[in-house]
This record gives C-alpha cells, structure tokens and sequence, in this order.
C-alpha cells in the first residue's frame, strides 16, 4: 500500500478561550467535513507510546467487516472473528511494509489472531478473497489516545472529541486511507484548522480546539 503523503502543517490563529483543566491533561475536539462523499473513516491520534491494551477486534458479519480502522502497536496482535452465516478469507499483502498473512478459509465461529510484525508507521489494507467488497486498515502506530470515525454517506459533518491527552502533546495526526496524512504541530495556541486533500485536492476541512466546545 502507498504510504500517505505528509504534511507537516504549524498553524497559528488567534487564541481562543477555553475551559479549565488539569495542568497534566488536556482535550482537543472540533469536526472534520468533507465537500462530496466522505471516505470510510479516519484516524486521528496522539503519537505516543501505548499502554498495554485489549487486544483490537475485527468481526465480520452481512459480509463487512464490523470496524473500518483498528490500531495495532508494533508487536502486538490483532483478532478476527467471523460471526457471519458464510464463510470469509483474511489476507493483506503489503510488500512495501512487509506485511502478508492470509488466514486461509474461516468458517462461521472462527477466530484468528495475527501478529503485528512488519514495519511502524503504517496503515494496511485488510480484505477477504471471497468478497472482494470487503476492506478494512490495521494502522501500525503507537497511538495510546486516539478516535476512529467511521463516515457516513447521510453526514458532511463529524465530530472529534479526544480526551484526557497529555497537555504537552506537540502534534496531531489525522490519517485517512488513500487521502495525504496530515500533521498538526500543537504549539500554544488554542484552536487549529487545515485542508483535508486526496492527491493534493481539496476534499474537506478539519478545525480543532483545546477543550469542549
């Protein structure tokens, strides 16, 4: 899979007046939109180092799998299940981060955990040969805070809402499979905006604030 263009985005706005917290924690929240047809979903993280977490789950039912993006550390595991009427496949292959597995055919009850191995820094394109429709991504970041959204056709406007992050964090990532990875740099400002584009286009905006608005 091509790995995200990156851009790295130092923002300064005016600051903006915001509820109190905790002088260790802080929240960022806002919304992400979209011109046309939204993507899928998004992840947006906190780079930083995760605690040791459930192991990330992935079911499949009315042949789709039941979460469009999961975070998978490096070296940690993440579970498929299949709790459809019919059977499914799992596969990726990725040569340009290393990552293959192909869990063969799983019958209706089955479960398979696969390992994290292959490279950091990476989202991968999970799919079924026996449904060719079906897609999901294994983001390999060490993301301990971090929101998936999963988009709609009925919405052009979504939500974000991160809580509890360190009040230091110095960026933000927004990555969104096949549209350019975006960086925010977090400096002391209070509110931050940027252009979400796919191939250098214009395909929506993302604006974040520090606190609940």
């Amino acid at each position: 899979m091509k790995r995200f263009a990156k851009h790295i985005i130092p923002l300064s706005l005016s600051a903006l007046l915001c509820g109190a917290v905790s002088a260790s924690e802080t929240s960022l929240s806002g919304n992400i939109s979209f011109t046309g047809n939204p993507p899928p979903a998004a992840l947006i993280y906190v780079p930083g180092k995760a605690l040791k977490a459930p192991e990330p789950e992935i079911d499949q039912v009315d042949k789709q799998f039941t979460k469009s993006i999961v975070v998978g550390a490096p070296g940690s595991t993440v579970l498929f299940k299949n709790s459809d009427q019919v059977e499914h496949n799992v596969f990726a292959n990725d040569s340009k981060h290393k990552a293959k597995f192909d869990v063969g055919l799983m019958q209706t009850g089955g479960k398979k955990a696969i390992s994290v191995d292959w490279k950091a820094d990476a989202m991968i394109r999970v799919g079924c040969k026996i449904h060719p429709r079906m897609r999901a991504y294994i983001a390999t970041v060490d993301a301990r805070f971090h929101q998936v959204i999963e988009f709609n056709a009925e919405q052009k406007v979504f939500p974000i809402n991160l809580k509890n992050i360190p009040a230091g964090s110095k960026k933000l990532v927004i990555n969104i499979p096949k549209y350019d990875e975006i960086v925010l740099e977090l400096g002391n400002e209070n509110q931050w905006s940027a252009a979400i584009t796919k191939k250098g286009k214009k395909r929506g905006e993302i604006t974040i604030a520090k606190g609940n608005h």
